[in-house]
């Protein structure tokens, strides 16, 4: 049985409904490609945040022990 596709026209061209749930659905192809390029970058900035945040608490409890260490 194939699942007959029907598509509700909307005010704007590069929007659709999705019969079955009457989702709005973007249909635009290039602007999905640019959204997934930012959110791959934000992910990428995200994950390099994480790691300058691990590397300064490594940097503390490095100086830490070396002020315990000349302490005596």
């Amino acid at each position: 049985m194939t699942k007959e596709i029907i598509r509700y026209v909307t005010d704007e061209p590069k929007f659709a409904r999705d019969a079955s749930n009457m989702a709005l659905i973007n249909t635009d192809k290039n602007a999905y490609t640019l959204f997934k390029a930012r959110r791959s970058d934000t992910d990428k900035a995200k994950l390099l945040h994480d790691d300058v945040e691990q590397l300064k608490s490594d940097i503390g409890e490095i100086k830490s022990m070396l002020q315990n260490l000349a302490r005596g």
